[in-house]
């Protein structure tokens, strides 16, 4: 058991590096950034506050929301995890930005763009089955999922629209990408957890019965294939 649960916790570090990396490079193609970024942008410009400050308020303002979605006390998990990630999000951009630049072309600056969209929702995905915990907007996430009754496809192109709306009021940067994260990352997560989900199982990281999270999660495959 304890084996187990120590591979879960690499596992969720894992998906969480991978998660950071794949942001980073969606930065780095200079496309546009997601809407939560572009949200923090804004708000920060109008408050005189710092970047990473104005993510861990609104982090802290998602998971409060989700807490009371969800009719629950508040929890500590996803703030610890939401502050975790932003370590991992400043260490990716002072390895990738310190070495490499934005491309020129177009055609180039499209492909770093899916690649790092393809290797966020992997690794959102994979840290999410862990069953371990979330970051504040994955928390909302599934806030909104348990409480709508919708799916986490379009759970997260509800979350990315209202985000990218407050960035628009706010005049945060919108681009391409802005738009493109809004429409694309939740069918692309779903399609990674329902990848990755009876994998984990098969290999005996993850079991039918499983925590909250993780019964969750399988209900909404299975709900959606």
């Amino acid at each position: 058991m304890k084996k187990k649960q120590t591979v879960r916790i690499i596992l969720f570090i894992t998906g969480l590096v991978t998660l950071g990396l794949g942001a980073r490079i969606l930065l780095l193609s200079d496309l546009g950034t997601g809407g939560i970024d572009a949200l923090a942008i804004g708000l920060a410009r109008i408050l005189g506050f710092s970047f990473g400050m104005v993510i861990n308020l609104i982090g802290i303002t998602l998971i409060i929301i989700g807490a009371i979605l969800k009719k629950r006390s508040l929890e500590w998990k996803p703030i610890v995890t939401s502050i975790l990630y932003g370590i991992i999000f400043d260490l990716w951009g002072w390895i990738l930005f310190n070495r490499f630049t934005s491309p020129k072309l177009p055609s180039h600056k499209g492909v770093m763009f899916l690649i790092g969209l393809l290797i966020a929702a992997l690794g959102g995905a994979l840290y999410i089955l862990m069953e371990i915990s979330t970051s504040s907007v994955d928390y909302i996430m599934l806030a909104i999922k348990e409480r709508f009754h919708l799916s986490i496809q379009n759970s997260r192109i509800l979350l990315e629209i209202l985000f990218v709306l407050g960035a628009w009021l706010v005049q945060g940067p919108i681009g391409v990408g802005t738009i493109c994260i809004m429409l694309l990352f939740g069918p692309i997560l779903q399609a990674c957890m329902k990848l990755l989900n009876p994998v984990l199982i098969k290999l005996g990281v993850l079991s039918k019965e499983s925590r909250p999270i993780g019964i969750k999660v399988r209900k909404i495959i299975l709900k959606n294939k």
